[in-house]
């Protein structure tokens, strides 16, 4: 009966995004409203006890939001903190089912990386979108989930905002418990969705660091890695 319980919950994830979805082509100009309301609801479902340190930015300008990443929890987390977020991601999520389309409705850049031209072109689809719709815009430079320091942070989003004199606010996301609340290596979705629902509840401290303009885009993506990481 347990198990049953937890099956309804997990497909009820789904079900609550689908709810969201119908109702933004409804709502189509108070989509940060339906984001923020979304994540509210995804957030309770999973019983996830959020505390914040700091504040996004309330400006009217672009920026570019760099963090760790640890869990596809981060984007519910991320969007209750500060619901005006966008994000970049890999272009293969657009075909996945409901999520690539809640995606595309959050208004999501998907990229290619293939090669050097498809991450050319990538830059200059991030710039171009931050700087005429003056969006904010969160990125996470380590391409992967982890639990412990990444071997590298790519710098295209540092580069990006030194060419176009764009703030970057760092954010860091901690998990307790952090091995369950992470989906990491080889974790299954549904699998691990559903392990966590096992749990009474979710920790999770989100802390923004104030906005920041950067000049050297190699030095200060490692001294900002480490932060984000630390």
């Amino acid at each position: 009966m347990i198990q049953f319980e937890r099956l309804v919950k997990v497909a009820k994830v789904f079900s609550i995004t689908g709810k969201y979805l119908r109702y933004s082509h409804k709502k189509e100009s108070e989509i940060v409203n339906v984001k923020s309301l979304w994540a509210k609801d995804i957030i309770n479902h999973f019983k996830i006890n959020i505390q914040i340190i700091g504040k996004p930015t309330k400006q009217n300008e672009p920026c570019l939001f760099v963090g760790n990443h640890i869990s596809y929890l981060d984007i519910p987390i991320l969007i209750h903190g500060c619901p005006e977020l966008s994000f970049v991601s890999k272009k293969e999520v657009k075909s996945w089912p409901v999520i690539g389309y809640a995606a595309v409705k959050m208004q999501t850049i998907f990229i290619e990386r293939s090669n050097a031209n498809s991450r050319a072109a990538a830059k200059n689809q991030i710039a171009t979108s931050l700087l005429t719709n003056k969006q904010k815009l969160a990125i996470f430079p380590s391409g992967t989930t982890s639990i412990i320091p990444t071997p590298f942070w790519k710098k295209g989003a540092f580069e990006i905002a030194v060419l176009n004199n764009i703030k970057v606010q760092p954010f860091r996301i901690r998990y307790e418990p952090k091995r369950a609340a992470a989906y990491i290596d080889a974790d299954n979705f549904l699998v691990h969705m559903y392990q966590l629902f096992i749990l009474k509840k979710i920790d999770v401290t989100l802390e923004f660091h104030e906005p920041v303009y950067i000049k050297d885009s190699i030095e200060e993506c490692s001294y900002w890695k480490k932060w984000c990481e630390e």
